[in-house]
This record gives C-alpha cells, sequence and structure tokens, in this order.
C-alpha cells in the first residue's frame, strides 16, 4: 500500500506537469461547454423531445473527452515511459506491475472526475443546464464509462510497439467512432447500414449511457448500452493484464 501511494502521488505530479494532457482533460471540455452554450444556448430543442440543447450535448462531451482520453493520453504516457526505459527500470524492483497499473488508474480516474465535475458546473452555473437525473446515476455511468475507455487505452498501450504510433491508430479509431456516436450529428439522419454500424461503437453507447443518466432513464431501459460498455472494460483489462510488459 505504500508503494502504491508513493507511486500515485508522483504520476499524479507527472500528469499535472504534462500540459497537453491537462489542456485536453480539464480545459478543453470546459472550453466546449462555453462554446457550445454561448452558440446555441440551453434553449428546448423540438427535435430532443422539448429538452435544452446543451442539457442533449453535455453528456456527448464528456463521453468524448473519455474516449479521447483512452486513445490517446494514457497510452502515450505509458509507451512514453516504456521507450524512454522507466519502465524497465520499475521492472528490477520489488514493484508488482498491478501495483503500477493500480497507481496510474487511480491518477487516470481522478484526472477524468475532476474534468467532469468542471464540465457539468460550467454547463449549470453558467448556462442553467439541467439534466433531471440523479447525481448518483450520473456518477455511475461516467465511472463506468471512464473505466471502460481507460482499460482500452491500456489495452492499446499492450498491443502497440511505441508512443509514435499511438498518434496514428488513435486518429484512425477516433474519427468513425466520434462520427458514429451522436454527438455530432443524429443517427437518425444516416442511412440504415451505417446505423446498424453504430451499434458496434463503444463511444455511441458511452453517450446513450451518459444521457440517459442525465435525464434520469432507469438503468433497465439502458441496458444494452450498460452491457457494451462494461464488455470494453472487461475485454481492454483482459488484454492489458495479458500483455502488458515492462519493455
Amino acid at each position: 500500500m505504500r508503494a502504491y501511494r508513493s507511486l500515485a502521488y508522483v504520476l499524479a505530479k507527472l500528469a499535472l506537469r504534462d500540459h497537453v494532457a491537462v489542456f485536453f482533460a480539464l480545459a478543453l471540455p470546459a472550453g466546449l461547454v462555453v462554446l457550445f452554450g454561448v452558440a446555441f444556448g440551453n434553449a428546448p430543442v423540438s427535435q430532443e423531445a422539448g429538452r435544452g440543447a446543451l442539457d442533449h450535448q453535455l453528456p456527448a462531451i464528456a463521453a468524448w473527452v473519455f474516449a479521447m482520453t483512452g486513445l490517446f493520453s494514457v497510452p502515450m504516457a505509458l509507451l512514453g515511459r516504456r521507450d524512454a526505459g522507466t519502465l524497465r527500470r520499475f521492472q528490477v524492483t520489488p514493484l508488482r506491475p498491478a501495483t503500477y497499473l493500480a497507481a496510474d488508474i487511480t491518477v487516470q480516474l481522478g484526472q477524468a472526475a475532476v474534468g467532469l465535475a468542471l464540465l457539468f458546473t460550467v454547463g449549470a452555473l453558467g448556462f442553467g443546464a439541467r439534466g433531471g437525473g440523479a447525481v448518483a446515476g450520473v456518477i455511475a455511468a461516467a465511472a463506468l464509462s471512464a473505466a471502460a475507455f481507460l482499460a482500452f487505452g491500456y489495452a492499446l498501450a499492450a498491443l502497440l510497439p511505441n508512443a509514435r504510433t499511438v498518434p496514428v491508430v488513435g486518429n484512425v479509431l477516433a474519427v468513425p467512432m466520434l462520427f458514429l456516436s451522436g454527438a455530432t450529428a443524429p443517427l437518425e439522419v444516416m442511412p440504415e447500414a451505417v446505423r446498424r454500424v453504430a451499434e458496434f461503437n463503444p463511444l455511441l453507447h458511452a453517450v446513450t449511457l451518459l444521457r440517459g443518466a442525465w435525464f434520469g432513464e432507469p438503468w433497465s431501459a439502458l441496458a444494452s448500452s450498460v452491457a457494451v460498455v462494461a464488455g470494453l472494460l472487461v475485454a481492454g483489462s483482459a488484454i492489458a493484464a495479458a500483455r502488458f510488459n515492462w519493455s
């Protein structure tokens, strides 16, 4: 436990020194809320059952941030340390891989939690966003979604050869995931074939889950999205555990 606490503290300091990661995890989400709020406000939208425009978009922004963290921030940080030989030095110590990953996951989840709090605080205080769902439900949906995409990020780090490949692979995955998530354009206006493909997109289900929790929908109505997001968590964790190495 002492090794875990010490390592988590060091990794947290390193995370705060990574200005690019801090910008994308903390500043950018709140900035997007401000831009969207200024541009569209939170007036009711008839296409969204009379819900506010910003209310509808807030959960999508949160899910998008979780996905970008998994696609870019997590594998870049982990593979960057591996390429620099930092992880190889840990290998000759009594530190276990599970302890390192637990500390890193704690830091990443903490950063995601702060970003999520800023995002919804700006939306609520600045533009009157009010989803109506229970806070506990929103937190549970956000925790599951964040953990799932973190696991996805660790799986990518276990499979990719070095940090230089992360931007290429990340962008190849990010563009279709975002386009087919319902966050940028309603899936209802897309062809049936595109909608069928979108059902395999975990980001779509994270957006659906977070929106449902934000608007107070029962979890029974979100069961399929919960299953997909939880499946991503299990699969990513299994791949990361099986393929993780120090060098």
